[in-house]
């Protein structure tokens, strides 16, 4: 899937990296790329920004990029983020 756990790997034809990778990027305790995509969530777009993993309908992927280290065991949703998301949301500090 990744070389490592800060590598972006593609889902619907984006970049994109997880919310346990944001954190690991930017050495900082688990929530913290949570909270940010929290407050910056009313500036982006689902679908174009962002994208949601669904439990029931993306339950294969979800426990692939949990393998794979790249997702936190307790996430039952997955948030996948765009460089676009992650601009937005080290603007929204």
């Amino acid at each position: 899937m990744v070389k490592d756990a800060v590598t972006p790997f593609h889902h619907d034809g984006h970049p994109v990296l997880t919310l346990r990778q944001l954190d690991r990027l930017n050495n900082v305790p688990k929530g913290t790329a949570f909270r940010a995509f929290k407050r910056a969530r009313a500036n982006l777009v689902e679908g174009r920004d962002f994208f949601v993993l669904d439990p029931e309908r993306d339950a294969g992927r979800i426990a692939e990029l949990k393998a794979a280290g790249l997702a936190y065991d307790s996430s039952h949703r997955v948030v996948l983020l765009t460089a676009a998301a992650y601009e937005v949301m080290r603007g929204a500090r």
